[in-house]
């Protein structure tokens, strides 16, 4: 998220739908413009890369960012279908954690250890992006990612970027 916060330009615009990393955005990410930060404070999962298609629609002027979990992408996976044929320049930056990390918590804070289907190994947002025609690749670190979002947030073409995150809840 500090890489993140480092190469965003001031007027950029945010849309978050990664709910296990909701903490440490928080702690780095200040959006100080009106209409520069979209959350779904309810919980709702699948809303975060169709919202950043609408959001740089309706903003074109701004550049967007769509930070989303591998498992909240799946979701809405097509909204990277929208974003390549309307020539949206979202910035799609996926977190891999390799699993529904929030959904792990619920259903830990629920007491229900184990709860099957959480796992998400193999998941390549990378291929599934390319496979849209839209230009993703996976980053490892954070001066790869830095350059990697540096360059995606300079392109008049939609991009995503993947990048591994440790599996868990951040607090």
């Amino acid at each position: 998220m500090a890489t993140l916060r480092d190469v965003l330009p001031d007027n950029a615009v945010i849309v978050n739908e990664s709910p296990s990393n909701v903490i440490p955005f928080r702690d780095q990410i200040r959006a100080s413009r009106p209409g520069s930060y979209y959350f779904a404070a309810g919980g709702g999962l699948g809303f975060g890369l169709p919202a950043a298609v609408g959001v740089q629609l309706g903003q074109p002027d701004r550049p967007v960012v769509a930070v989303v979990g591998e498992g909240s992408a799946q979701y809405a996976i097509a909204a990277l279908w929208s974003a390549v044929a309307y020539r949206v320049p979202v910035t799609f930056l996926v977190l891999r954690n390799d699993e529904y990390a929030i959904l792990k918590w619920f259903g830990e804070f629920e007491g229900s250890q184990g709860v099957p289907g959480l796992d998400l190994p193999g998941i390549d947002t990378v291929a599934i992006a390319a496979g849209y025609g839209m230009k993703a690749r996976g980053v490892e670190g954070p001066d790869q990612l830095r350059e990697a979002l540096a360059e995606a947030l300079r392109s008049d073409e939609p991009e995503l970027i993947e990048v591994r995150i440790a599996p868990g809840m951040s607090f």
